[in-house]
């Protein structure tokens, strides 16, 4: 196979691969939630590049000519649709704006720049980059991209530390779990990102193949978690965030001065009334509802959680939960119930996040874990 069948092969079967999986995610989800995004970070910024890529290596001049001012504008529309992703996914107050319009100005701009050449100039800046080398155009659309990447992947990943910080406090059980695979997809992202730039400036026909690849390979993964993790708004920790901000002030003074024996002491009031109650098996628990049952600040409760336990609110009621499916297993051995219809019974909402969860805490599935018993 020569060089030029190979990028043709891998950018038609590009092409079918993500618009199956565009086609699986939406019909497996619905189109609730995020979902919609999800598809559009898959088919939007992807297929007409790829098309482009193709139509130049056939010579199909007049659909090349018609896919290039196409493929250099939409592809400049991933970063702010990763960035969209993010936001829908942990801000649900989040709404778009007249002025979130501005994240289609590298587009247009790429827009106006082709439509500003002739025919003929496009057809020879086509046949420009079948010699290996950019054009103008393509060279402007790369530092456009890579601006673009450096901006939005900052941004992003300020917004997902700030926004894992209060999520892992206050959301009330699995929201969390559920949510957890968008860090390691935006992480997996940016890293893709980085070896393709490096690749490019080393020889820049690999625009031609490596992207579709690693492409291919982070959507597998946005199809995977996206359909496994069902799409679980975080709307009552947006709402206990505010509240905790509010409270921040009175709290501090008191939660700085805390010392080792005061946290232990509030851990075990948190634990004891924790185990007397059974609050850790109601799916609706989360820190400032318990602070509140227990009478204390919830500053306070997840500062002490964290620094004496080593690990925070979230964490503390998932092992009690845990427990209580060890409990539970051990007496399916003597019952005709399978692993499946324990999980309510332990807290969680979903099968799914009962299984990530205990494989988390011990190490091993459900399954595995009562064979050892």
């Amino acid at each position: 196979m020569g060089y030029d069948n190979f990028i043709l092969t891998v950018n038609s079967s590009s092409i079918i691969i993500l618009m199956v999986m565009a086609t699986i995610l939406l019909t497996a989800t619905r189109f609730r939630g995020e979902n919609g995004y999800a598809a559009a970070i898959i088919v939007v910024p992807n297929v007409p590049v790829y098309l482009y890529n193709m139509s130049r290596m056939l010579e199909w001049h007049s659909l090349s000519l018609f896919m290039l001012p196409i493929s250099t504008s939409v592809n400049t529309l991933l970063m702010p649709l990763l960035w969209l992703f993010a936001k829908k996914n942990f801000d649900p107050s989040f709404r778009l704006k007249p002025i979130h319009l501005l994240h289609l100005l590298p587009g247009v701009i790429c827009l106006i720049l082709c439509f500003a050449m002739s025919p003929e100039e496009r057809l020879a800046s086509i046949r420009h980059e079948m010699t290996g080398d950019d054009s103008l155009i393509g060279n402007i659309n790369t530092v456009l991209v890579f601006m673009q990447m450096i901006g939005y992947f900052t941004a992003i990943f300020r917004f997902l530390h700030r926004k894992k910080k209060a999520i892992r406090e206050t959301a009330s059980d699995a929201e969390w779990v559920q949510k957890e695979w968008i860090f390691t997809f935006e992480y997996l992202f940016a890293a893709l990102f980085v070896i393709v730039m490096a690749c490019y400036a080393i020889w820049p026909r690999t625009d031609a193949w490596l992207i579709q690849i690693l492409n291919v390979v982070a959507m597998f993964y946005l199809v995977y978690n996206t359909i496994a993790h069902p799409v679980m708004p975080i709307k009552q920790a947006a709402e206990e965030i505010s509240e905790s901000a509010e409270t921040n002030e009175t709290d501090a003074s008191a939660v700085s001065s805390m010392d080792e024996r005061q946290m232990k002491e509030v851990c075990e009031r948190a634990s004891q009334y924790m185990a007397e109650s059974k609050a850790y098996l109601r799916p609706d628990i989360s820190l400032a509802i318990f602070a509140k049952e227990i009478n204390i600040p919830q500053r306070t409760l997840s500062r002490a959680i964290n620094g004496s336990l080593g690990y925070n609110f979230f964490e503390f009621v998932n092992r009690m939960r845990i427990e209580e499916a060890k409990r539970l297993l051990c007496e399916l051995k003597t019952t005709d119930f399978n692993i499946d219809s324990i999980y309510t019974d332990c807290g969680f909402r979903s099968r799914s996040t009962f299984y990530m969860v205990f494989k988390k805490i011990t190490g091993m599935s459900p399954a595995v874990w009562l064979e050892d018993r």
